[in-house]
């Protein structure tokens, strides 16, 4: 099944669509196209293919169409592999797992692939793939207008978070993970899966795509300062070495906060606060470029 969002990143998956039809046929493969037109449509699409038996999913789209199809199949019995075709803004997935970004070089990977099998974090009902956080950078990202997105990028939601950072917003967290429960202020908590953030490769070196945890980063009071070196840190992958900064890593983690935060999960508003979070560990299989 190939499932396109034609709204996604600079809106060519329609002209890209034959090209996959073509190798995929050409494979052997019998396809069916799905385009999405709103919100939930690649989640129904993904649940449609599995059910159905597909072998492989071909995804034309950003993160957030990934998310969904995600969301569609994590739960099932048969999970069918995952063939990327990035077009979103950020593509923070892609990134993490190497795959090529240009679309007719993601097209191509169908035709040699190599299989990688990768975590897959839950969050209370729903799943996902890159991160979760709540605060300010979580905030920042429904500001950024589409616009900023066309002329920016993945550093609009970077500029637009370190505004929020300069705010100063604390709000009181309890972090409950390997047996022992920490309260803190905090600006942020970021919850990753991977090493990817913002656009950045690497901003995380902690993490990687299959190791089986979650990487959890508390943000304390940070001064205007101070940000300047953490974004430093951050570019460096280097980030909890900045002193503001707490990070664990755990399997299991269960986040409440004061007031009520709403989560952003992979670039989208999920849930409020309190968060359940754990790792499905190498519970879907992504199709890669051969070396």
């Amino acid at each position: 099944m190939i499932i396109i969002n034609p709204s996604s990143g600079t809106e060519k998956s329609i002209q890209f669509k034959q090209d996959v039809f073509d190798i995929l046929t050409e494979q052997d493969y019998q396809v069916t196209i799905k385009e999405t037109s709103k919100e939930g449509d690649a989640l129904k699409f993904a649940i449609e293919a599995s059910d159905r038996h597909f072998d492989l999913i071909s995804i034309m789209g950003g993160d957030g169409t990934i998310n969904e199809v995600i969301n569609g199949i994590a739960e099932k019995e048969l999970r069918p592999f995952l063939h990327i075709i990035p077009l979103g803004t950020v593509n923070n997935f892609a990134k993490a797992l190497e795959l090529p970004l240009k679309p007719q070089q993601a097209i191509e990977v169908i035709k040699d692939p190599s299989k990688k099998q990768v975590d897959v974090g839950k969050v209370n009902d729903s799943y996902f793939m890159n991160l979760v956080n709540i605060g300010a950078i979580a905030e920042a990202t429904y500001q950024v207008t589409a616009e900023q997105k066309s002329k920016l990028g993945s550093l609009a939601y970077l500029i637009e978070g370190l505004k929020k950072f300069t705010e100063k917003d604390l709000f009181s967290v309890s972090l409950e993970m390997n047996d022992t429960n920490t309260k803190l202020e905090v600006m942020l908590v970021l919850i990753a899966l991977t090493d990817t953030f913002g656009g950045l490769k690497n901003a995380i070196s902690e993490a990687d795509v299959d190791d089986g945890y979650l990487h959890v980063f508390a943000f304390k009071e940070i001064s205007n300062l101070e940000s300047i070196s953490m974004l430093k840190n951050l570019v460096n992958g280097q980030l909890k070495d900045q002193p503001q900064i707490e990070y664990w890593k755990t399997k299991n983690l269960t986040i409440d906060s004061k007031p009520n935060k709403v989560a952003n999960v992979d670039g989208d508003e999920g849930f409020s606060t309190p968060l359940h979070l754990s790792v499905l560990e190498k519970h879907l299989t992504i199709i890669g470029k051969n070396n």
